[in-house]
């Protein structure tokens, strides 16, 4: 009787951890620089994310905002296989970012397709390293802030100045997440992605994206 006790409470005790720290464990926010070289918006959200890129580029604390392109899905393909073509995120993103005054000049559209958020690292960091940036603002959800710290920086060596920044305009509960259910169904991803992260993804990820060798020791020296 003891020990089922014992172990209820034990039960109860890393519930109320689990509920408490399982949404702030998520989220992270480094303080910005007083100037960097590139803000890179991360895929995905795009209302959130946007605006706080757009915020960020006004502010001038840097002078150009980067977008990546995600895959085409399947849907996509087969609507212009039918002579229809539905204009792609990373499109929606660039009006949007235009809108709201950062000039069409400070953005830069990286071509490689993506479909992760290890594969869009990778993508951000050859561009990176071939063009010896040096100071980067990723610009993500709060709930992916943890997620997309250890592999940028595993992905960039450390040579980088990596600043993590959370949309503002994110709705997303670290405390309360349990109540709403879109939180909590993010919640569980991520907590899934980070033990994918830990036992499996962190030992695949090269320096500089995968870039040569050479390269990638000539583009961080």
């Amino acid at each position: 009787m003891r020990g089922a006790l014992v172990a209820l409470l034990a039960i109860s005790v890393a519930t109320g951890a689990a509920l408490v720290f399982g949404g702030r464990a998520l989220v992270i926010a480094d303080p910005l620089p007083r100037q960097a070289d590139a803000v890179v918006m991360l895929a995905g959200s795009i209302p959130d994310r946007v605006l706080e890129t757009a915020e960020l580029y006004r502010s001038g604390v840097a002078p150009r905002v980067v977008v990546t392109r995600e895959r085409l899905r399947a849907g996509d393909a087969a609507l212009r296989a039918r002579g229809v073509r539905l204009p792609e995120p990373d499109e929606l993103t660039m009006t949007a970012l235009e809108r709201l005054g950062v000039p069409a000049q400070a953005i830069v559209r990286l071509r490689r397709r993506t479909h992760s958020t290890e594969s869009e690292a990778a993508t951000i960091a050859r561009w990176a390293c071939r063009t010896r940036i040096t100071r980067l603002i990723i610009v993500t959800s709060r709930a992916h802030t943890r997620r997309s710290r250890l592999i940028f920086s595993r992905m960039l060596g450390g040579t980088m100045q990596l600043t993590i920044r959370p949309s503002r305009f994110d709705s997303f509960s670290s405390r309360r997440w349990w109540r709403v259910r879109r939180d909590a169904k993010t919640v569980l991803y991520e907590w899934e992605r980070l033990l994918h992260y830990w036992l499996d993804e962190r030992w695949t990820i090269r320096p500089c994206g995968g870039l040569g060798p050479a390269r990638a020791r000539a583009a961080l020296a």
